[in-house]
């Protein structure tokens, strides 16, 4: 029996639709022939990191968490806005894409069924940052100025400092599926960080450089949590904060690292949260909105990225 709800309005698919056109006029109008073509968001990486994923004993015998297993993993830490060039003393959204690889069972991405790549998206703030589709369109097609006060406030609040991507938590933000029930993932780290921790100004570029430094010295580890949906909690508004109790279910390990990170690290990947499988859908309308526009802004980057 299916214990939660989350119905398809009418009229949301032509919404999902005007957003991928949307990101893809944005995309076409900003690229320079020549030029590496970058994400709509998340454009600005700090690194992209070796990692190891255990799911720990008896986590909760569904899909992924059913049994223990370990997985080499790929992560990607990222600035959310101002693009590739931006200054990372700015206040961001900071953002971390989990892949899992030789996950077995068939995903639900369109294309992408074989796949044995499993992916998680996680940002530094618990809510998201737009409660409905129409103002996810407005934003997207930079009509910004047509949202409410509530809807500005709540963009501003999702945008934060950070002095070290490897001391934050994060997490998805939207609920997935977990088998019969909702759930919203987190990831905690094991280690309390440091009481003073300030960003380098200077630094165009510090994110990335701690992140480098610190995993130069020793591994980073993370406890990877699952949230369950309780009565009246919303699926469809996602600004709502989850109030239960975060539920180990598996620990993130950050390898030490043996070079130097790349700003332009994980181009060629692709996150998407339909990769995943069925037990783990992505609820939501952020979610359905997900699985079209980074599909296509991956396909869009690829065959740039291919011809240049």
């Amino acid at each position: 029996m299916q214990l939660f709800q989350d119905p398809v309005p009418a009229g949301e698919a032509e919404q999902v639709q005007a957003i991928v056109e949307a990101v893809l006029t944005k995309q076409k109008a900003g690229h320079k022939p020549g030029q590496l073509a970058r994400r709509d968001v998340h454009a600005k990486s700090h690194g992209t990191v070796a990692a190891s994923f255990r799911v720990l004993p008896q986590a909760c015998n569904i899909g992924l968490f059913s049994k223990p297993a370990s997985y080499d993993a790929l992560v990607r830490f990222s600035n959310g806005a101002f693009g590739p060039g931006g200054f990372d003393i700015l206040p961001n959204v900071r953002g971390l894409a989990l892949k899992l690889f030789g996950v077995p069972g068939p995903k639900l991405l369109p294309g992408d069924e074989n796949s044995t790549e499993h992916d998680f998206l996680f940002s530094n703030d618990p809510t998201f940052f737009v409660r409905t589709i129409e103002d996810m369109l407005l934003i997207t097609q930079g009509k910004i100025g047509k949202l409410s006060l509530g809807a500005k406030l709540r963009i501003a609040g999702s945008l934060k400092l950070m002095s070290n991507p490897l001391h934050g938590s994060y997490f998805s933000q939207v609920p997935y599926q977990l088998g019969e029930r909702a759930c919203k993932y987190a990831l905690i780290p094991q280690k309390a960080p440091p009481l003073v921790s300030l960003p380098r100004a200077y630094d165009r570029d510090y994110l990335r450089h701690a992140v480098e430094t610190e995993l130069r010295r020793h591994e980073v580890k993370y406890t990877f949590a699952v949230q369950l949906q309780r009565s009246g909690e919303s699926i469809a508004d996602s600004t709502v904060p989850w109030r239960g109790a975060l539920v180990p279910v598996a620990e993130l390990v950050f390898l030490k690292l043996s070079r130097a990170l790349l700003e332009s690290d994980g181009e060629a990947l692709s996150f998407n949260p339909w990769r995943a499988l069925a037990e783990h859908q992505p609820l939501g309308w952020p979610g359905r909105v997900r699985k079209e526009v980074y599909a296509a802004d991956f396909k869009w980057r690829s065959e740039q990225n291919h011809n240049s």
